[in-house]
């Protein structure tokens, strides 16, 4: 089977990112199963929107790249993607595997006649990433837009029953939608060893304002009155002026000594810097399902989280992690506190997750998407 996948940007490091990540797994798990893959994409960093790989097409792990250009014109993080149908045509692919709700996707489905080919779309549930004022000044056109080129989709990719109600709410088909609960955790993770955590609390993601760090760090302030030791690793890649206001605020809590700032973490280093703390916190503002949520799960760390996006749907309060609201430093600080000063509750948490956590195993998400597409090109 031919597959093409478009998406703005591709994990060419440090542009890392949750809808990077499942891109790239699926695209590299399709290959090894001999398919032709191939993704569409711009050589961008998603946080930093800088050029951090040449144009032009090249081959890693199975999958052809192909690097285009992107418009000069950028509405949030979205961009038209130059030379795309030309792209598309010379691949003549059976299936296109669309995702954001970014520009390409109309194209994508005012082209499909022409081009002959099925256009599967996975749209993230968008209208959590509106970090700009343009993209909540256009939100209700784009959604207008999809309702009336719905009808030239042949399927959605509904990540969770929150995506699948908005999907709903603009007149998309029931039957249309497939939920297929991205993201997936890599078997590798499942297989994790525990080690002895040397270090309190770990966030891993991209370090950008919505996920509300500066929330944790004020938080850190009142836990460091109980753990005046506490250690807190933050790993990721960092839109750099956020990560400068970070920097000066753990100066000014007094908590620079006991914060470390990675940077972005490898995927072949994430078991190893997981389990070696005691416990995870996912304090955003607004976010979706991050998968960094599941993978602290896989490895048995307890997770703390906001009530935000579907979250909900994938830490289940006192059963395997605690929720708490969303820019409220004191519920998030007494969270960490419990946790730390409960060894039997971390424990009984972590073994809870692990088990729920299987339900997200990677392979079988990909299971899912070849016989979605197989039922499309039999």
């Amino acid at each position: 089977m031919r597959i093409a996948i478009v998406a703005p940007y591709y994990p060419w490091p440090p542009s890392i990112g949750g809808v990077e990540t499942i891109v790239r797994t699926t695209a590299t798990e399709l290959a090894k199963r001999s398919h032709e893959v191939h993704v569409i994409t711009t050589p961008f960093d998603v946080v930093t929107m800088r050029q951090v790989s040449p144009y032009g097409k090249e081959e890693k792990d199975g999958v052809i790249i192909h690097k285009l250009k992107p418009g000069s014109i950028r509405i949030g993080y979205a961009r038209l993607i130059h030379g795309l149908k030309e792209t598309i045509r010379k691949i003549s692919p059976d299936i296109v595997h669309e995702h954001n709700l970014h520009p390409h996707l109309f194209q994508l489905a005012k082209w499909k006649k022409e081009l002959k080919y099925k256009l599967i779309a996975q749209l993230h549930y968008p209208v959590i990433e509106l970090d700009f004022l343009i993209q909540k000044i256009l939100k209700p056109v784009a959604e207008l837009g999809l309702r009336y080129i719905n009808k030239d989709i042949d399927k959605f990719i509904a990540h969770t029953n929150l995506e699948r109600e908005w999907l709903l709410s603009l007149d998309v088909p029931r039957n249309k939608i497939e939920i297929i609960r991205f993201p997936g955790v890599p078997p590798s993770l499942f297989n994790c060893i525990n080690r002895n955590p040397v270090k309190d609390i770990i966030y891993l993601g991209r370090i950008v304002e919505r996920k509300g760090l500066h929330v944790l760090l004020r938080a850190l302030y009142f836990v460091k009155q109980t753990y005046k030791d506490i250690k807190v690793t933050i790993a990721g890649p960092a839109d750099p002026l956020y990560l400068f206001k970070l920097k000066t605020l753990t100066n000014n809590y007094g908590i620079s000594a006991n914060v470390s700032f990675t940077g972005p973490i490898a995927e072949e280093k994430k078991c190893e810097i997981l389990t070696t703390h005691k416990v995870f916190v996912q304090p955003s503002l607004k976010d979706y399902h991050p998968i960094t949520v599941l993978e602290a799960q896989a490895v048995g760390l307890p997770v703390v989280a906001t009530k935000v996006g579907a979250i909900p749907e994938i830490v289940e309060h006192g059963k395997t992690g605690i929720l708490v609201n969303p820019k409220n430093e004191k519920e998030l600080a007494d969270a960490i506190t419990l946790l730390l000063a409960n060894e039997d509750l971390r424990q009984s948490l972590s073994n809870n997750a692990k088990r729920e956590v299987v339900k997200f195993d990677f392979i079988k998400r990909i299971d899912r998407l070849e016989d979605l597409y197989k039922m499309f090109t039999s």
